[in-house]
């Protein structure tokens, strides 16, 4: 019989914070802070793509760029293969770099203009000292892999399409062969069929090389397609995460509701839409109790001044007062 058993895990964060100093005054004194990620835990399993979504400004590229020692956390753990990178050197990090990834929303900034092809993709296999035989032989078959030709080697980042260069990105990605990567928007820019062709293509690559990925998307059609669970993030906060398709099909958090509720479904009757009112407040200034709550259709006393309990829910993770 096949081995049904879930993957091991390969990432986990426990209560995560990256807050980010406000300085005022002459001897820039710190007179709060801008708590872009605020206690966030969640696991990543060996060859799984995870989803994360929610509004702009809610700390899903913060979150990304912690977990990869780009920014720096407040507090909390980050564990891959069940060491703390937060306690982790700069001369400890370099060895993990390779196994950690991003993928970036905007390839063209992203890519050096000034390097070719050939140069972008090698980079990182000269610095970890894991080029083994011909350059340009190596090169050609990372370009290979991301449907692109080795014809393009010493071409320029500006001589692509928004979709090649976002190719480019994930071949530069793949080169070092690792075992997780941020996708922070990935397709977000691209042509509706492009994000159809590089989808099926990080798909492919995860199923061949068993890469795990963080898919961070506010296009919950095409996190539905690519990921096996996803996370619904609030004001730094997850505040629902479970497999995929029960999240969206039926999902339990009055914010996951509503971002569920804008998607139009093709063939199906037009959905209630739920509208919230209010805008997002401010992460330098969060409300007490549950961060949703002035939104919130729901709310209770008890949200005003207590933030929920993670329950399980119909085998979703939820952080709500209503169960």
């Amino acid at each position: 019989m096949p081995d049904t058993s879930p993957a091991p895990v390969l990432l986990q964060t426990v209560e995560l914070r990256t807050w980010f100093p406000i300085t005022r005054g002459v001897f820039s004194r710190t007179t709060g802070h801008v708590k872009a990620v605020d206690g966030v835990s969640f696991t990543v399993h060996r060859g799984e793509a995870v989803g994360l979504v929610g509004e702009s400004g809610c700390g899903k590229t913060t979150l990304g760029r912690t977990l990869l020692g780009l920014e720096k956390a407040s507090g909390g753990e980050v564990l891959f293969k069940g060491q703390n990178l937060l306690d982790y050197s700069s001369r400890e990090w370099k060895p993990v770099r390779k196994e950690l990834q991003m993928i970036f929303q905007d390839p063209y900034s992203s890519l050096n203009p000034r390097m070719s092809v050939l140069d972008i993709i090698t980079e990182g296999l000269v610095e970890h000292d894991l080029l083994e035989g011909d350059r340009e032989e190596k090169a050609g078959q990372l370009l290979d892999e991301v449907g692109l030709n080795a014809r393009d080697l010493y071409r320029y980042p500006h001589e692509f399409s928004g979709g090649q260069r976002q190719r480019i990105s994930i071949a530069r990605a793949l080169a070092v062969r690792p075992q997780f990567i941020v996708c922070d928007e990935a397709v977000s820019a691209l042509d509706v069929s492009v994000q159809a062709q590089v989808i099926n293509l990080l798909m492919e690559l995860s199923e061949k090389y068993s890469i795990a990925y963080l898919f961070i998307s506010h296009d919950l059609s095409v996190v539905r397609h690519i990921s096996q669970r996803v996370a619904v993030m609030y004001l730094g906060r997850i505040v629902e995460f479970g497999d995929t398709h029960q999240v969206i099909d039926n999902p339990k958090h009055p914010y996951t509701q509503a971002l569920i509720s804008a998607v139009p479904v093709p063939g199906e009757d037009k959905r209630q839409r739920i509208i919230l009112s209010g805008d997002v407040p401010s992460p330098s200034n969060p409300p007490p109790g549950c961060p949703f709550h002035p939104r919130c259709p729901h709310a209770m006393d008890i949200c005003r001044n207590t933030y929920p309990k993670t329950r399980h829910v119909d085998g979703n993770e939820v952080d709500c007062h209503l169960y």
